[in-house]
């Protein structure tokens, strides 16, 4: 069983270790690098079997996942091989389109899928068509003024909306880097460059609009997004995996400052989503919200750019924020995690639940089993992969589910998650690998 943390957060609102989290302000790379007395890394010295399952078997089950069901439905639902691109406005339990329209979002994400699956898992010639295709549709789209790429397009790229968010231009860059790398085509990595620099330009203007995920859809004004630090950070680690560039190591340092110094509640360190334009908790409807699934996955960037480095004080202090919020966020009498608290001192959440919430919280899981061999990983790993394999994954359903109610009982079915999902499978698989290949040692990273 889960522990207690979440049931116990309104009589106890602090954690040992959280106070860490209350430090003065991190201001470079520096800052990150001793270790605290107090913070332990490792709980044992291997991970053989997790739960009942040994690493085999579950690295078989993901890759039947993937390759056996995910791949050949894209192939055959969502994949446009005229125009190129993905048309993801799909019912997944009819098995037919919504609509053929294109987000962008889902095409710079549809790109980084296939190129990451082309450069790590297997280098088909066909995975980088598919890429190429996308890019060859979503590059000629791009405004030719200030504005982000246009939100929605028809099949052949007629412009549906006007401009969309900062997000679909940072997926799309995303796309383009790891396409980049797959290729070696340098201009494409460039590129990437170029439209994340642009896009923290247009998010350090205070006159920067963003609608956020508070009910009511409400559109803030010069406002800091947790969201968009963990997209910057998640693009700074990847870019950096490719090769040094100061522009983006300070990127990833401001990230972290503003992730851990400047976006937790003061009381129960839970990581705010909006706060102010300088960096300070708001004193409206703000300073109690979080989506705390964006807080879980951002907390898993973290780790991730901590491994980068091989950080031990940066992962350990990762570490404690990441298991606090998939504790507190657990529902701890339906299964799975809440997404978004909108009020924290009332304690009022959405009841929710979404599938990118649950493989957010696995791939950190297993991140912290690889590096750290812990129990409390292992049993928030069963725990949740039990979960979404009775909830989720539906074998008369052409894709996993997207969300829905509580319980589960009313689905979100009018979408084919085709990012969070191949990016669960492809990274766990991956983790798994390098724990099998050492024998379920740990990395000794740290």
């Amino acid at each position: 069983m889960k522990n207690s943390s979440r049931r116990n957060f309104i009589k106890q609102n602090s954690l040992s270790g959280l106070g860490l989290l209350a430090m003065a302000g991190v201001s470079s790379c520096a800052d990150f690098n001793s270790k605290p007395e107090n913070m332990t890394l490792e709980d044992s010295g291997s991970t053989q079997k997790i739960g009942e399952e040994s690493l085999e078997q579950i690295h078989k089950r993901y890759k039947t996942e993937l390759f056996d069901r995910f791949l050949p439905n894209m192939d055959r639902f969502i994949i446009d091989y005229d125009n190129g691109g993905f048309m993801i406005n799909f019912d997944v339990s009819a098995r037919e389109p919504v609509n053929t329209n294109k987000k962008t979002w889902m095409q710079g994400r549809g790109i980084w899928v296939y190129s990451f699956l082309y450069n790590n898992l297997d280098p088909n010639p066909s995975y980088l068509e598919i890429a190429r295709k996308a890019i060859d549709f979503i590059l000629p789209l791009r405004p030719t003024d200030d504005n982000f790429w246009n939100d929605i397009f028809s099949r052949e790229g007629k412009p549906l909306t006007g401009p969309g968010d900062i997000y679909g231009d940072l997926f799309v860059a995303e796309g383009l880097a790891e396409y980049s790398k797959a290729t070696g085509e340098k201009k494409y990595l460039d590129l990437a460059k170029e439209i994340i620099l642009h896009c923290v330009d247009r998010y350090d203007q205070p006159d920067y609009v963003y609608t956020t995920y508070a009910p009511g859809d409400a559109k803030i004004v010069g406002t800091r997004v947790l969201g968009h630090w963990m997209i910057f950070l998640s693009l700074s680690t990847q870019l950096l995996q490719q090769g040094p560039d100061e522009r983006f190591e300070n990127l990833s340092n401001r990230c972290i400052n503003a992730i851990l110094d400047n976006h937790t509640h003061p009381e129960s360190k839970i990581l705010l989503e909006v706060i102010n334009h300088d960096l300070t908790i708001p004193d409206n409807e703000f300073g109690q919200f979080s989506v705390i699934g964006h807080s879980i996955e951002t907390a898993a960037f973290v780790l991730a750019e901590a491994v980068r480095r091989k950080d031990a004080y940066l992962y350990a202090r990762a570490k404690e924020v990441f298991k606090r919020h998939v504790d507190i966020a657990a529902d701890d009498v339906y299964g799975g995690h809440f997404v978004i608290l909108t009020n924290i001192d009332n304690y009022d959440w959405v009841s929710r639940k979404s599938a990118w919430c649950e493989q957010e919280v696995l791939i950190g899981d297993l991140l912290l089993l690889e590096h750290s061999g812990e129990k409390w990983a292992e049993n928030s790993f069963v725990e949740t992969e039990t979960y979404v394999q009775e909830k989720m994954v539906r074998p008369d359903l052409a894709f996993w589910v997207f969300g829905g109610d509580r319980k589960l009982d009313e689905l979100s079915i009018k979408s084919a998650e085709h990012y969070h999902t191949p990016r669960y499978l492809m990274r766990n698989i991956m983790a798994l690998e390098r724990m099998m290949s050492r024998e379920g040692k740990l990395s000794g990273l740290f």
